[in-house]
């Protein structure tokens, strides 16, 4: 189990938990108690945390964990199918440091594909592969719709944003996913028929969670890009041209791929299941979720 490193007090005298450098409210670690009870982490750095779940052991930059640690409850209800994976190959596109793939050995598949286009994490991702022995391999380039090609018997898509090259396929495979833009969606749902699952808004909540200069720069810059690309969308001609531009130069900070991660907006939880769609698992989450 992961333990609160200490406690402290925020600005309206609400006491919060330190958890690994991270934030979180003592009614939100209560929960999490129950998710984590076989985690331990093992080390941790400004650089790297090594965290073991049961008899797999993960190097992880801090973000990665944080996003782990957060998300697992999140995984669990909207990353498996609701059908057994056991024996079957995902391909896993935004692998990150290799968490997901974790995710899914624990479940039972046999083979992971991971497509992670950032170089530094491809790499952990080896790392990983190698010393815990998995039935894997990567590709360290962008999503490409030619990957759509490969054997495999599930997708799950989190590229924060490549899902809208899904929409040049003549065909979807069974397969979860994170869709970002809200063209993007409705795109994918009159192609396809994608039904959502979940939908929620994601911001920075300077109350609860991280307090450091930097983290705040880097959430303003996720905050500032979906601004702007919604602006894109709506507006035409020269004044779209500059959108563009702007997207571009902030594309262009150090910082973006995890302020990027971070997915300010709106985001949907989305899954298409052609032949072994068992809608009872996702009636509850799509009737609350409207879009």
């Amino acid at each position: 189990m992961i333990l609160p490193t200490g406690i402290r007090v925020t600005r309206t005298g609400k006491p919060f938990l330190l958890v690994a450098n991270t934030a979180i409210l003592p009614h939100q670690f209560l929960k999490k108690m129950f998710v984590t009870w076989n985690w331990t982490l093992t080390s941790s750095s400004s650089k790297y945390y090594n965290l073991r779940i049961g008899r797999y052991t993960v190097k992880l930059h801090p973000e990665y964990f944080h996003i782990i640690f957060h998300e697992w409850p999140e995984w669990k209800m909207y990353h498996l199918p609701p059908f057994s994976l056991k024996g079957a190959t995902v391909l896993d596109i935004g692998a990150g440091c290799g968490e997901t793939a974790l995710f899914y050995f624990i479940h039972g598949v046999k083979r992971v594909i991971c497509v992670e286009q950032v170089p530094e994490l491809a790499t952990i991702i080896s790392d990983n592969l190698r010393a815990n022995k998995w039935n894997a391999e990567v590709y360290g380039s962008p999503f490409g719709i030619e990957m759509l090609n490969l054997s495999f018997d599930f997708m799950k898509m989190d590229c924060e944003g490549c899902e809208a090259r899904l929409l040049e396929a003549d065909l979807l495979p069974t397969c979860v996913m994170e869709v970002h833009d809200r063209h993007v969606l409705y795109a994918l749902i009159n192609k396809f028929g994608l039904t959502v699952a979940n939908a929620k808004t994601t911001e920075w909540n300077p109350r609860y969670h991280n307090f450091e200069r930097r983290q705040h720069r880097m959430y303003y810059l996720g905050l500032r890009f979906a601004r702007v690309r919604e602006k894109l969308h709506q507006t035409k001609g020269l004044r779209r041209l500059y959108y563009a531009v702007i997207l571009v130069i902030l594309e262009l900070h150090p910082n973006f791929a995890t302020a990027y991660r971070a997915r300010w907006g709106r985001v949907w939880e989305a899954y298409y299941f052609p032949d072994r769609t068992n809608r009872k698992v996702y009636a509850r989450a799509t009737r609350s979720n409207k879009l």
